[in-house]
């Protein structure tokens, strides 16, 4: 099914107007897991200029993530003020764990191997990271792996068409 769904909206995607198409790659680059590699790679192989979807996916990408940080972070500091036990804390103090072996940094720029950028910024946070030094990490992820999916994205291009 989820084979399916993918083949679908490349296949709409490849067919349809570059306006459509940027839009599109926009709104695929939401997505956490397809996020800015995802978005740009698919960007490269329906023909779009690669700088182009590399920005559209960069952009969309990074408004998801602060469409996250920013309400998740302000629930953090009331929850942390509050003190209190239980799953949440639990959770909180696993991520801490994660946080203090890789700091932010790492924890950023490994996220799209493993999880979702989207997951990474929570787990920093929780782990009691400023939010400053999680944004600027996760763009900096950002911009990475947006490159990396490009250069994909190319490189698949040119063994389709060769």
């Amino acid at each position: 099914m989820f084979r399916e769904t993918v083949q679908d909206v490349f296949s709409y995607l490849s067919e349809v107007n570059e306006f459509i198409q940027s839009i599109g790659i926009f709104l695929l680059s939401l997505i956490p897991f397809v996020e800015s590699p995802g978005g740009t790679a698919i960007g490269a192989l329906i023909g779009l200029p690669i700088i182009f979807a590399l920005a559209i996916s960069i952009i969309g990408n990074w408004l998801s993530l602060m469409a996250i940080i920013l309400p998740f972070n302000a629930w953090l500091v009331k929850f942390r003020n509050a003190k209190q036990k239980g799953f949440i804390h639990k959770r909180a103090s696993k991520a801490r764990e994660r946080y203090e072996k890789y700091g932010v940094p790492g924890v950023a720029l490994l996220a799209p191997l493993v999880a979702s950028g989207h997951i990474a910024a929570f787990a920093s946070l929780a782990a009691g990271a400023s939010k400053r030094t999680v944004v600027f990490w996760h763009v900096v992820s950002i911009v990475v792996w947006g490159v990396i999916g490009a250069g994909l994205g190319l490189y698949l291009k040119s063994d389709v068409i060769s």
